[in-house]
């Protein structure tokens, strides 16, 4: 059989060569790890009682990945939360967010290390009323004693991604709780973290600024290969997710994947097949 015709000059590239019989699929590479949390345990305790609120959870995320943690009130969801932020110490086991172990660290060097490499998100928006939303977006850096104007430019840039550039010289109260919460999304960000936390983000505003605010998580992610962890109880905010992982009693009882779907009716369903 003749060859076929190729033009001048024109190559073509030869599929790598399998073993005979080997029909797998081919699987893009793994992401690296960005946290890395191995037999957690946090434990409660006074002379009257004790409290385990998390129980040897073990749980890995991606980079560029955005999970949902959910779970009843007294989980352990936000406990977990706090751990992998750095805002408290584990009673045993490890975390590893990039590498950096932050169970052996003391408590001034993980302040150290969140500050420059975790962007932290609170339902209340923690933002200083004496400042602008430029100013409070350039927080981080001004704490850590870098001038604003070392930084105007990237924080020019993160209001133009939370779509409030017009609003950069208007202190808190001049915004609307939804905006409040994009200028500490774009303060989480300043640093290019690590992973961002979410703790509740929407837990105080209405529907449609929370639909908003779960988007933007959801595009920041997408666009900008953003790692999010996010704390929520509502079926319709998981649903943008990746991975959504179910807490119970301080333990992980299951996981699924929506996505990224913004199926809510999923994520509920498959939360009360779990959770029960």
């Amino acid at each position: 059989m003749d060859e076929p015709q190729r033009n001048p000059g024109e190559t073509t590239a030869e599929p790598a060569a399998r073993p005979a019989g080997d029909d797998t699929e081919q699987v893009p590479p793994a992401r690296p790890v960005i946290v890395d949390v191995r037999d957690l345990r946090k434990v409660y305790a006074t002379p009257e009682h004790k409290v385990t609120a998390l129980d040897g959870v073990t749980l890995q995320v991606a980079a560029g990945c955005f999970t949902a943690i959910m779970g009843a009130s007294g989980s352990g969801k936000s406990t977990l939360l706090h751990l992998v932020g750095g805002l408290t110490a584990p009673t045993a086991g490890t975390i590893l967010v990039e590498g950096h172990d932050l169970a052996q660290m003391s408590d001034r060097a993980r302040t150290i290390f969140r500050r420059r490499r975790i962007g932290v998100i609170f339902q209340e928006y923690n933002l200083l009323p004496t400042l602008t939303a430029r100013e409070n977006v350039a927080l981080p850096c001004l704490v850590d004693g870098r001038p604003l104007r070392d930084t105007r430019v990237r924080v020019d840039e993160l209001l133009e991604i939370v779509q409030l550039q017009e609003r950069a010289d208007h202190r808190p109260d001049a915004l609307s709780g939804g905006e409040q919460q994009r200028v500490a999304i774009a303060r989480a960000l300043l640093n290019n973290p690590a992973i961002v936390l979410a703790d509740e983000p929407t837990g105080n505003l209405d529907s449609k600024q929370s639909r908003a605010i779960w988007q933007l998580l959801r595009d920041i992610a997408n666009q900008h290969g953003t790692t999010v962890l996010m704390v929520t109880h509502e079926a319709q905010g998981a649903a943008f997710a990746d991975e959504v992982v179910v807490l119970k009693d301080g333990k992980i009882i299951g996981k699924f994947e929506p996505k990224g779907s913004a199926d809510a009716a999923l994520v509920a369903t498959r939360y009360q097949e779990l959770a029960g």
